[in-house]
Protein backbone atom coordinates (compact mmCIF):
# COMPACT_ATOMS: atom_id res chain seq x y z
CA UNK A 1 0.00 0.00 0.00
CA UNK A 2 1.42 3.38 -0.94
CA UNK A 3 1.83 5.42 2.15
CA UNK A 4 3.07 9.57 2.53
CA UNK A 5 3.88 11.72 5.23
CA UNK A 6 1.85 14.52 2.71
CA UNK A 7 -1.46 12.52 2.98
CA UNK A 8 -4.32 14.52 5.18
CA UNK A 9 -2.93 15.22 8.66
CA UNK A 10 -6.14 12.94 9.81
CA UNK A 11 -5.89 10.09 7.01
CA UNK A 12 -5.59 6.68 9.71
CA UNK A 13 -2.91 5.55 6.41
CA UNK A 14 -0.25 7.91 6.85
CA UNK A 15 1.04 5.04 8.97
CA UNK A 16 0.77 1.47 6.85
CA UNK A 17 -1.30 -0.71 8.06
CA UNK A 18 0.62 -3.66 9.58
CA UNK A 19 -0.24 -6.85 7.70
CA UNK A 20 1.07 -9.37 9.75
CA UNK A 21 -2.16 -8.40 12.29
CA UNK A 22 -4.47 -8.40 8.77
CA UNK A 23 -2.89 -12.00 7.99
CA UNK A 24 -4.17 -12.88 11.45
CA UNK A 25 -7.33 -11.74 11.28
CA UNK A 26 -8.78 -12.74 7.64
CA UNK A 27 -7.53 -16.07 5.86
CA UNK A 28 -8.13 -14.79 2.36
CA UNK A 29 -5.56 -12.29 3.06
CA UNK A 30 -3.03 -14.26 4.69
CA UNK A 31 -3.47 -16.33 1.57
CA UNK A 32 -1.99 -14.02 -1.03
CA UNK A 33 0.30 -12.56 1.87
CA UNK A 34 4.14 -13.37 1.73
CA UNK A 35 6.37 -13.62 4.73
CA UNK A 36 9.96 -13.69 4.88
CA UNK A 37 13.05 -14.83 6.92
CA UNK A 38 12.70 -11.73 9.05
CA UNK A 39 8.85 -12.14 9.62
CA UNK A 40 8.18 -8.89 7.05
CA UNK A 41 4.86 -10.06 5.39
CA UNK A 42 4.51 -8.41 2.43
CA UNK A 43 1.74 -8.68 -0.77
CA UNK A 44 2.02 -8.47 -4.81
CA UNK A 45 0.80 -4.87 -5.40
CA UNK A 46 0.86 -6.04 -8.87
CA UNK A 47 -1.88 -8.09 -8.69
CA UNK A 48 -5.34 -7.13 -9.04
CA UNK A 49 -6.41 -10.06 -7.17
CA UNK A 50 -4.18 -9.04 -3.91
CA UNK A 51 -5.42 -5.77 -4.35
CA UNK A 52 -8.90 -6.47 -4.05
CA UNK A 53 -8.19 -8.51 -1.58
CA UNK A 54 -6.23 -5.84 0.89
CA UNK A 55 -8.93 -3.21 0.00
CA UNK A 56 -11.74 -5.47 1.08
CA UNK A 57 -9.79 -6.01 4.37
CA UNK A 58 -9.03 -3.02 5.54
CA UNK A 59 -12.42 -1.80 4.84
CA UNK A 60 -13.67 -4.81 7.34
CA UNK A 61 -10.78 -3.89 9.52
CA UNK A 62 -10.79 0.08 9.93
CA UNK A 63 -14.24 0.64 9.24
CA UNK A 64 -16.69 -2.70 9.84
CA UNK A 65 -17.84 -2.51 5.98
CA UNK A 66 -18.16 -5.79 4.51
CA UNK A 67 -17.79 -4.79 0.82
CA UNK A 68 -17.63 -6.89 -2.39
CA UNK A 69 -15.53 -5.63 -5.56
CA UNK A 70 -16.24 -7.25 -8.88
CA UNK A 71 -13.11 -8.52 -10.46
CA UNK A 72 -14.30 -6.60 -13.49
CA UNK A 73 -14.13 -3.55 -11.57
CA UNK A 74 -12.10 -0.99 -10.64
CA UNK A 75 -10.40 -1.47 -6.78
CA UNK A 76 -10.73 1.88 -4.84
CA UNK A 77 -7.38 2.75 -2.83
CA UNK A 78 -8.67 4.28 0.36
CA UNK A 79 -5.81 6.96 0.94
CA UNK A 80 -7.06 8.41 -1.84
CA UNK A 81 -10.67 7.95 -1.01
CA UNK A 82 -10.27 9.01 2.85
CA UNK A 83 -8.13 11.78 1.87
CA UNK A 84 -11.06 13.50 -0.61
CA UNK A 85 -13.64 12.50 2.20
CA UNK A 86 -11.52 14.26 4.97
CA UNK A 87 -10.79 17.18 2.81
CA UNK A 88 -14.94 17.18 2.47
CA UNK A 89 -14.74 17.17 5.95
CA UNK A 90 -12.75 20.76 6.36
CA UNK A 91 -14.65 22.76 3.57
CA UNK A 92 -17.86 21.56 5.34
CA UNK A 93 -16.50 22.64 9.31
CA UNK A 94 -15.48 26.16 7.51
CA UNK A 95 -18.94 27.03 6.69
CA UNK A 96 -19.79 26.10 9.85
CA UNK A 97 -22.52 23.56 9.14
CA UNK A 98 -24.16 22.03 11.83
CA UNK A 99 -26.93 20.45 10.86
CA UNK A 100 -27.64 16.62 9.46
CA UNK A 101 -25.26 16.61 6.35
CA UNK A 102 -26.60 15.01 3.10
CA UNK A 103 -24.06 14.57 0.15
CA UNK A 104 -24.52 13.64 -3.74
CA UNK A 105 -21.94 11.09 -5.10
CA UNK A 106 -21.69 11.07 -8.74
CA UNK A 107 -20.75 8.00 -10.01
CA UNK A 108 -20.84 5.81 -7.21
CA UNK A 109 -19.56 2.87 -8.90
CA UNK A 110 -19.67 -0.79 -7.86
CA UNK A 111 -18.19 -0.52 -4.29
CA UNK A 112 -20.35 2.62 -3.43
CA UNK A 113 -17.23 3.68 -1.02
CA UNK A 114 -17.56 7.04 -0.98
CA UNK A 115 -21.34 6.52 0.45
CA UNK A 116 -20.31 3.38 2.52
CA UNK A 117 -17.58 5.64 4.09
CA UNK A 118 -19.07 8.46 4.21
CA UNK A 119 -22.19 6.82 6.32
CA UNK A 120 -19.75 4.45 8.13
CA UNK A 121 -17.35 7.34 9.48
CA UNK A 122 -19.50 10.34 9.44
CA UNK A 123 -23.11 9.13 9.53
CA UNK A 124 -23.42 11.44 6.83
CA UNK A 125 -27.15 10.97 4.05
CA UNK A 126 -25.97 9.85 1.11
CA UNK A 127 -27.16 9.72 -2.64
CA UNK A 128 -25.17 7.81 -5.27
CA UNK A 129 -25.74 7.99 -8.89
CA UNK A 130 -24.89 5.57 -11.35
CA UNK A 131 -25.62 5.01 -15.36
CA UNK A 132 -24.07 1.28 -15.44
CA UNK A 133 -27.00 -1.39 -14.58
CA UNK A 134 -23.95 -3.99 -13.51
CA UNK A 135 -22.62 -1.47 -10.90
CA UNK A 136 -25.81 0.17 -10.25
CA UNK A 137 -27.02 -3.66 -9.22
CA UNK A 138 -23.64 -4.14 -7.00
CA UNK A 139 -23.82 -0.59 -5.35
CA UNK A 140 -26.95 -1.52 -3.86
CA UNK A 141 -26.18 -4.77 -3.02
CA UNK A 142 -23.21 -3.90 -0.80
CA UNK A 143 -25.43 -0.45 0.84
CA UNK A 144 -28.22 -3.52 1.76
CA UNK A 145 -25.09 -6.06 2.76
CA UNK A 146 -24.46 -3.33 5.27
CA UNK A 147 -27.52 -2.27 6.74
CA UNK A 148 -26.83 1.25 5.69
CA UNK A 149 -29.85 1.32 3.10
CA UNK A 150 -31.59 4.05 5.58
CA UNK A 151 -29.06 6.69 5.23
CA UNK A 152 -27.93 5.84 1.94
CA UNK A 153 -29.85 5.57 -1.50
CA UNK A 154 -28.42 4.27 -4.55
CA UNK A 155 -30.24 5.71 -7.67
CA UNK A 156 -30.07 4.91 -11.46
CA UNK A 157 -29.65 7.74 -14.06
CA UNK A 158 -30.43 7.05 -17.53
CA UNK A 159 -29.40 9.97 -18.66
CA UNK A 160 -25.98 11.72 -20.72
CA UNK A 161 -26.38 14.63 -17.84
CA UNK A 162 -23.94 14.91 -14.92
CA UNK A 163 -26.07 16.21 -11.84
CA UNK A 164 -29.48 17.57 -14.00
CA UNK A 165 -31.31 14.57 -13.92
CA UNK A 166 -30.93 13.89 -9.91
CA UNK A 167 -31.34 17.58 -9.09
CA UNK A 168 -34.54 17.49 -11.41
CA UNK A 169 -36.01 15.00 -9.25
CA UNK A 170 -36.37 16.42 -5.82
CA UNK A 171 -37.00 19.81 -6.55
CA UNK A 172 -36.81 20.74 -2.89
CA UNK A 173 -34.25 19.08 -1.43
CA UNK A 174 -30.75 20.70 -0.38
CA UNK A 175 -27.67 18.31 -0.61
CA UNK A 176 -24.41 20.18 1.48
CA UNK A 177 -22.31 18.74 -1.02
CA UNK A 178 -21.61 16.73 -4.35
CA UNK A 179 -18.50 14.00 -4.96
CA UNK A 180 -17.45 12.90 -8.09
CA UNK A 181 -14.68 10.91 -9.31
CA UNK A 182 -14.93 11.21 -13.37
CA UNK A 183 -13.35 8.95 -15.71
CA UNK A 184 -9.86 10.52 -16.66
CA UNK A 185 -9.79 9.67 -20.65
CA UNK A 186 -11.09 10.51 -23.52
CA UNK A 187 -10.03 6.77 -25.35
CA UNK A 188 -8.32 3.95 -24.80
CA UNK A 189 -5.50 5.31 -26.75
CA UNK A 190 -5.25 8.14 -24.56
CA UNK A 191 -5.56 5.79 -21.76
CA UNK A 192 -2.72 3.69 -22.56
CA UNK A 193 -0.06 6.67 -24.11
CA UNK A 194 -1.05 8.62 -20.85
CA UNK A 195 1.82 7.63 -18.68
CA UNK A 196 5.54 8.78 -19.94
CA UNK A 197 8.17 6.59 -20.46
CA UNK A 198 10.46 8.76 -17.83
CA UNK A 199 8.13 7.90 -15.34
CA UNK A 200 8.47 5.21 -12.21
CA UNK A 201 6.46 2.48 -13.17
CA UNK A 202 3.21 2.47 -10.91
CA UNK A 203 3.54 0.20 -8.20
CA UNK A 204 0.04 -1.39 -7.66
CA UNK A 205 -1.83 -3.33 -11.13
CA UNK A 206 -4.17 -1.88 -13.29
CA UNK A 207 -7.72 -2.43 -12.52
CA UNK A 208 -10.88 -0.89 -13.97
CA UNK A 209 -13.51 -1.16 -16.26
CA UNK A 210 -14.23 1.39 -19.80
CA UNK A 211 -16.90 2.72 -18.68
CA UNK A 212 -15.29 3.50 -15.09
CA UNK A 213 -12.30 5.08 -16.95
CA UNK A 214 -13.36 6.74 -20.29
CA UNK A 215 -15.62 9.32 -21.04
CA UNK A 216 -16.55 11.29 -24.17
CA UNK A 217 -13.93 14.53 -24.48
CA UNK A 218 -12.31 13.41 -21.46
CA UNK A 219 -12.16 14.45 -17.83
CA UNK A 220 -11.77 18.44 -18.68
CA UNK A 221 -15.20 18.01 -21.25
CA UNK A 222 -16.71 16.30 -18.31
CA UNK A 223 -15.78 18.68 -15.56
CA UNK A 224 -16.88 21.17 -17.78
CA UNK A 225 -20.00 20.40 -18.53
CA UNK A 226 -20.90 19.16 -14.67
CA UNK A 227 -19.76 23.33 -14.03
CA UNK A 228 -22.27 24.17 -16.91
CA UNK A 229 -25.64 22.03 -14.97
CA UNK A 230 -24.24 23.55 -11.70
CA UNK A 231 -25.06 26.85 -12.88
CA UNK A 232 -28.98 25.94 -13.22
CA UNK A 233 -28.95 24.38 -9.70
CA UNK A 234 -27.07 27.29 -7.67
CA UNK A 235 -28.90 27.31 -4.24
CA UNK A 236 -29.32 23.39 -4.52
CA UNK A 237 -25.86 22.65 -3.53
CA UNK A 238 -24.02 24.62 -1.00
CA UNK A 239 -20.69 22.98 -2.27
CA UNK A 240 -19.87 21.22 -5.51
CA UNK A 241 -16.42 19.05 -5.64
CA UNK A 242 -14.75 17.25 -8.02
CA UNK A 243 -11.74 14.91 -8.07
CA UNK A 244 -9.35 16.03 -10.79
CA UNK A 245 -6.56 13.18 -12.01
CA UNK A 246 -4.24 15.71 -14.34
CA UNK A 247 -2.65 18.95 -13.18
CA UNK A 248 -3.31 20.43 -16.18
CA UNK A 249 -6.72 19.91 -16.29
CA UNK A 250 -7.14 21.48 -12.92
CA UNK A 251 -5.71 24.34 -14.26
CA UNK A 252 -8.06 25.05 -17.41
CA UNK A 253 -10.77 24.27 -14.77
CA UNK A 254 -9.53 27.00 -12.35
CA UNK A 255 -9.16 29.73 -15.30
CA UNK A 256 -12.63 28.49 -16.69
CA UNK A 257 -14.33 29.06 -12.68
CA UNK A 258 -12.29 32.42 -12.77
CA UNK A 259 -13.70 33.21 -16.16
CA UNK A 260 -17.39 32.59 -15.18
CA UNK A 261 -17.09 34.64 -11.42
CA UNK A 262 -17.40 31.47 -9.78
CA UNK A 263 -15.91 31.14 -6.16
CA UNK A 264 -13.73 28.37 -6.50
CA UNK A 265 -10.20 26.58 -4.45
CA UNK A 266 -8.64 23.33 -4.63
CA UNK A 267 -6.44 21.10 -2.86
CA UNK A 268 -3.38 18.12 -3.46
CA UNK A 269 -4.29 14.88 -2.42
CA UNK A 270 -1.20 13.07 -1.67
CA UNK A 271 -0.43 9.12 -1.41
CA UNK A 272 2.90 7.47 -2.27
CA UNK A 273 3.64 8.03 -6.08
CA UNK A 274 -0.27 8.91 -6.55
CA UNK A 275 -0.88 12.95 -6.92
CA UNK A 276 -4.97 13.76 -7.38
CA UNK A 277 -6.44 17.35 -7.34
CA UNK A 278 -9.38 18.35 -5.51
CA UNK A 279 -11.79 20.84 -7.29
CA UNK A 280 -14.56 22.82 -5.33
CA UNK A 281 -16.68 25.73 -6.20
CA UNK A 282 -19.80 27.50 -5.00
CA UNK A 283 -22.63 30.09 -5.40
CA UNK A 284 -23.20 31.02 -1.97
CA UNK A 285 -21.96 34.17 -0.32
CA UNK A 286 -18.97 33.01 1.98
CA UNK A 287 -14.92 32.86 0.66
CA UNK A 288 -14.68 29.71 -0.02
CA UNK A 289 -10.70 30.54 -1.50
CA UNK A 290 -10.34 32.16 2.01
CA UNK A 291 -12.10 29.54 3.93
CA UNK A 292 -10.16 26.85 2.87
CA UNK A 293 -7.06 27.83 0.95
CA UNK A 294 -5.30 25.82 -1.47
CA UNK A 295 -1.51 25.26 0.35
CA UNK A 296 0.46 28.42 0.06
CA UNK A 297 3.55 25.75 -1.51
CA UNK A 298 2.63 22.44 -2.87
CA UNK A 299 3.33 19.14 -1.46
CA UNK A 300 6.19 17.89 -3.59
CA UNK A 301 6.95 14.43 -3.12
CA UNK A 302 11.19 14.04 -2.81
CA UNK A 303 12.16 11.00 -4.72
CA UNK A 304 15.38 9.79 -3.71
CA UNK A 305 18.44 8.93 -5.29
CA UNK A 306 18.67 5.37 -5.56
CA UNK A 307 21.72 3.38 -6.67
CA UNK A 308 22.10 -0.56 -6.19
CA UNK A 309 25.30 -0.60 -4.37
CA UNK A 310 27.02 -3.64 -6.65
CA UNK A 311 28.75 -6.63 -4.19
CA UNK A 312 32.53 -5.71 -4.34
CA UNK A 313 34.60 -8.85 -5.07
CA UNK A 314 36.68 -10.51 -1.61
CA UNK A 315 34.08 -8.65 0.54
CA UNK A 316 30.69 -9.37 2.58
CA UNK A 317 27.71 -8.56 1.04
CA UNK A 318 25.69 -6.83 3.86
CA UNK A 319 24.42 -3.57 5.56
CA UNK A 320 27.27 -3.09 7.78
CA UNK A 321 30.26 -4.18 5.61
CA UNK A 322 28.17 -1.73 3.00
CA UNK A 323 27.70 1.20 5.56
CA UNK A 324 31.58 1.05 6.49
CA UNK A 325 32.52 1.55 3.21
CA UNK A 326 30.19 4.35 2.53
CA UNK A 327 31.71 5.81 5.68
CA UNK A 328 35.02 5.62 4.32
CA UNK A 329 34.41 7.18 1.27
CA UNK A 330 32.64 10.25 3.26
CA UNK A 331 35.70 10.58 5.33
CA UNK A 332 37.55 10.64 2.15
CA UNK A 333 35.26 13.16 0.84
CA UNK A 334 35.39 15.76 4.53
CA UNK A 335 31.72 14.87 4.43
CA UNK A 336 30.22 14.59 8.01
CA UNK A 337 27.87 12.19 8.83
CA UNK A 338 25.64 10.45 11.69
CA UNK A 339 23.61 7.61 12.57
CA UNK A 340 19.78 9.05 13.21
CA UNK A 341 17.97 5.68 12.71
CA UNK A 342 19.09 1.82 12.81
CA UNK A 343 16.78 -0.36 12.55
CA UNK A 344 16.69 -3.97 11.34
CA UNK A 345 18.44 -4.15 7.18
CA UNK A 346 17.72 -0.36 7.21
CA UNK A 347 19.99 2.50 8.24
CA UNK A 348 19.61 6.07 7.61
CA UNK A 349 22.49 8.75 7.96
CA UNK A 350 22.18 12.32 7.76
CA UNK A 351 24.94 13.84 6.05
CA UNK A 352 26.66 17.36 5.43
CA UNK A 353 29.39 19.00 3.11
CA UNK A 354 30.47 21.53 4.27
CA UNK A 355 32.70 21.91 0.72
CA UNK A 356 32.62 20.82 -2.22
CA UNK A 357 35.61 18.25 -2.72
CA UNK A 358 34.37 15.70 -5.41
CA UNK A 359 34.21 17.75 -7.87
CA UNK A 360 37.33 18.08 -11.04
CA UNK A 361 38.69 14.52 -9.48
CA UNK A 362 40.50 13.64 -13.17
CA UNK A 363 41.87 16.54 -13.89
CA UNK A 364 43.09 16.88 -10.18
CA UNK A 365 44.97 13.47 -10.93
CA UNK A 366 46.45 14.91 -14.08
CA UNK A 367 47.99 17.55 -12.28
CA UNK A 368 49.24 15.60 -9.89
CA UNK A 369 51.01 13.14 -11.49
CA UNK A 370 52.61 15.93 -13.84
CA UNK A 371 53.66 17.37 -10.20
CA UNK A 372 55.10 14.23 -9.31
CA UNK A 373 56.87 13.72 -13.17
CA UNK A 374 58.04 17.18 -14.14
CA UNK A 375 59.61 17.78 -10.09
CA UNK A 376 62.03 14.59 -9.39
CA UNK A 377 62.83 17.12 -6.36
CA UNK A 378 59.00 16.18 -4.80
CA UNK A 379 58.23 13.83 -2.59
CA UNK A 380 56.89 10.56 -4.58
CA UNK A 381 52.88 10.10 -3.37
CA UNK A 382 52.35 7.01 -2.73
CA UNK A 383 48.70 6.72 -4.23
CA UNK A 384 48.17 9.55 -6.01
CA UNK A 385 44.28 8.48 -6.65
CA UNK A 386 43.70 8.76 -2.95
CA UNK A 387 41.10 11.10 -0.99
CA UNK A 388 40.88 14.32 -2.30
CA UNK A 389 42.12 15.66 0.68
CA UNK A 390 45.52 14.25 -0.25
CA UNK A 391 45.93 15.67 -3.61
CA UNK A 392 44.77 18.87 -2.66
CA UNK A 393 47.63 19.39 -0.32
CA UNK A 394 51.05 20.26 -2.31
CA UNK A 395 54.19 20.67 -0.51
CA UNK A 396 55.32 24.77 -0.24
CA UNK A 397 55.89 26.35 -3.49
CA UNK A 398 58.41 28.75 -1.74
CA UNK A 399 60.80 25.30 -1.53
CA UNK A 400 61.22 24.65 -5.35
CA UNK A 401 62.46 26.79 -7.68
CA UNK A 402 60.04 28.43 -10.39
CA UNK A 403 59.59 26.10 -12.74
CA UNK A 404 56.99 24.09 -14.79
CA UNK A 405 55.56 22.45 -11.66
CA UNK A 406 54.90 25.55 -9.91
CA UNK A 407 52.19 26.78 -12.65
CA UNK A 408 50.77 23.32 -12.14
CA UNK A 409 50.63 23.97 -8.10
CA UNK A 410 48.91 27.33 -8.90
CA UNK A 411 46.20 25.69 -11.21
CA UNK A 412 45.56 22.71 -8.66
CA UNK A 413 45.56 25.30 -6.09
CA UNK A 414 42.66 27.31 -7.60
CA UNK A 415 40.61 24.06 -8.14
CA UNK A 416 40.76 23.88 -4.57
CA UNK A 417 39.49 27.24 -4.15
CA UNK A 418 36.89 27.32 -6.25
CA UNK A 419 35.67 23.98 -4.47
CA UNK A 420 35.66 25.78 -1.09
CA UNK A 421 32.84 27.36 0.66
CA UNK A 422 33.89 30.44 2.72
CA UNK A 423 31.20 29.42 5.94
CA UNK A 424 30.91 26.00 6.01
CA UNK A 425 28.92 25.64 8.93
CA UNK A 426 26.33 27.93 8.57
CA UNK A 427 26.19 27.07 4.93
CA UNK A 428 26.62 23.75 3.42
CA UNK A 429 27.58 22.58 0.21
CA UNK A 430 24.82 19.91 0.59
CA UNK A 431 22.87 18.22 3.15
CA UNK A 432 21.10 15.50 2.81
CA UNK A 433 20.24 11.97 4.30
CA UNK A 434 21.53 8.76 3.08
CA UNK A 435 19.54 5.45 3.37
CA UNK A 436 21.12 2.09 3.37
CA UNK A 437 18.58 -0.76 2.67
CA UNK A 438 18.51 -4.52 2.22
CA UNK A 439 15.91 -5.13 -0.39
CA UNK A 440 15.54 -9.34 -1.17
CA UNK A 441 19.25 -9.89 -1.42
CA UNK A 442 20.32 -6.69 -2.75
CA UNK A 443 21.59 -3.44 -0.93
CA UNK A 444 20.47 -0.28 -2.15
CA UNK A 445 21.78 3.15 -1.31
CA UNK A 446 19.12 6.16 -0.98
CA UNK A 447 19.67 9.82 -1.13
CA UNK A 448 17.21 12.16 -0.56
CA UNK A 449 18.67 16.18 -1.09
CA UNK A 450 17.75 18.33 2.20
CA UNK A 451 19.29 22.17 1.71
CA UNK A 452 22.38 23.44 0.51
CA UNK A 453 24.27 25.45 -2.21
CA UNK A 454 25.20 23.29 -4.17
CA UNK A 455 21.37 21.90 -5.05
CA UNK A 456 20.35 19.14 -6.27
CA UNK A 457 22.61 18.67 -8.52
CA UNK A 458 25.63 18.72 -6.14
CA UNK A 459 23.97 15.36 -4.53
CA UNK A 460 23.80 13.41 -7.99
CA UNK A 461 27.78 14.74 -7.98
CA UNK A 462 28.36 12.83 -4.42
CA UNK A 463 26.32 9.82 -5.91
CA UNK A 464 28.38 10.24 -9.05
CA UNK A 465 31.42 10.09 -7.45
CA UNK A 466 30.49 6.99 -4.80
CA UNK A 467 29.50 5.12 -8.13
CA UNK A 468 33.15 5.47 -9.67
CA UNK A 469 34.69 4.63 -6.39
CA UNK A 470 32.84 1.59 -5.56
CA UNK A 471 35.27 -0.92 -5.95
Amino acid sequence: MAVNKFMHPRNIYRHPPDFVILAKKYAEFASIAKMDITGRVSIDFKDPHSLRVLTKCLLKSDFNLDVDIPEDRLVPTLPLRLNYILWVEDILKAINNGSEVCGLDIGTGACAVYPLLAAAKNKWHMIGTETDDASLLKAQQNVQKNNLQEIIAVKKNPTSTVIEYVLSEEQDKIYHFTMCNPPFYSSFQELWESRSPARVPPKNGFTGSPQELITEGGELEFCKKFIDESKNHKNRVLVYTTMVGHKYNLKELVEYLKSEGIKNTHTEFCQGRVTRWGLAWTYQDYDIYTLVPPRDQPRKKKLPIAFLLPQIPNSSYDVETTTNKLKAIMNALHINYKVINKRGNNILLDIVAPTNTWSNQRRKRRLMKRLVTDDPKRPKMKDVTESTSKLSTTPDSQSIPNTKSDEVSEELSSINDTNTDTEPNTNPVVHATLKIVKKDCDIIMEMEFLSGTGGKEGLHQIVQYIKNNWK
